[in-house]
């Protein structure tokens, strides 16, 4: 998010709309993918919607011409692109898989994560110990 508002401070919503379309597309084929390497490793767990292999994998040749040519045409928006997914590394290491943090980072990371939720309303916040019903 940082990152985001920095581009839109400095840069042109145009090139901000390049950018999260290259991320976007890049986050689409990485899931197309994990459907397809789940399909292969655990092809006997439940899957509410299954499809015919043929589906993903003509999708995946689409989707590689098109960020290869992304890459190809606008080298610079797919880089700049790729370190704003980047961001998010330190992010996921300070906040997953550091295990053993001290509680002062532990009650950080909880009060962000309750302030996140109440900002964008997207699930209960569930702050400072049990709620009361």
């Amino acid at each position: 998010c940082l990152a985001t508002l920095i581009i839109m401070l400095v840069g042109d919503t145009y090139t901000l709309i390049n950018y999260v379309s290259f991320i976007n597309y890049l986050c689409y084929g990485v899931t197309i993918i994990g459907l397809i390497v789940l399909r292969w490793r655990k092809p006997k767990i439940f899957r509410p919607i299954k499809v015919n292999l043929l589906i993903p994998i003509t999708y995946l040749a689409f989707w590689a011409f098109l960020l290869i040519f992304s890459l190809y045409s606008e080298p610079v928006v797919c880089g700049v692109g790729l370190i704003i997914i980047l961001t998010g590394v330190p992010v996921f290491f300070l906040g997953v898989y550091w295990r053993n943090k001290p509680k002062c980072v532990n009650r950080l990371t909880e009060s962000m994560t309750c302030w996140g939720q109440k900002l964008c309303f997207v699930v209960y916040p569930q702050c400072g110990g049990a709620e009361e019903d």
